[in-house]
């Protein structure tokens, strides 16, 4: 598989550069509106969109309001990165391989991260999130914050925050 596959992509399914690295397309956006609680408002009950990255990309570390579920499509694997409320990391593979899954899950409110297995080629998904996704949510990770938050997982922060 050779970087080259992911242009086709990126012009096939008209995606755009993501904000947290790599690129994207929303494809739905629910015309159902759901309350997240009494004092939230009204929303989309589901949003969802193609997202790809390639080579040394990545998705860097950022929470959202919102349930999101990653489902693999094509290319190489990822490693999801998810830090949980008791700041305890766990690392998924997505991918169609028998140490991977096809769907991984990330609860709201918890800092994530993703990057390929191998910077030789793309990783194309989709990620659904309920209720909907709002930019007005999304919070990127301050390099600097999240290690002092975590020491113990400064590595990681390191090599995948954007700020």
């Amino acid at each position: 598989m050779v970087i080259e596959d992911a242009h086709y992509w990126v012009k096939h399914l008209h995606l755009h550069p993501h904000p947290e690295g790599g690129f994207y397309k929303e494809v739905y956006r629910s015309a159902k509106q759901v309350t997240r609680n009494p004092a939230g408002g009204l929303k989309q009950a589901l949003t969802s969109i193609y997202y790809l990255i390639s080579g040394k990309d990545f998705s860097g570390f950022h929470k959202i309001e919102s349930d999101e579920i990653w489902y693999f499509h094509k290319g190489i694997p990822f490693h999801i990165h998810v830090i949980d409320s008791n700041g305890v990391l766990t690392t998924h593979e997505l991918s169609d391989e028998p140490s991977g899954n096809m769907q991984v899950i990330v609860e709201a409110g918890q800092w994530f991260a993703a990057e390929l297995t191998d910077q030789s080629g793309y990783g194309l998904a989709s990620c659904a999130v309920a209720p909907g996704f709002e930019f007005t949510e999304f919070k990127m990770a301050k390099k600097a914050e999240v290690i002092e938050q975590y020491p113990h997982h400064a590595e990681i922060f390191e090599r995948l925050c954007r700020l």
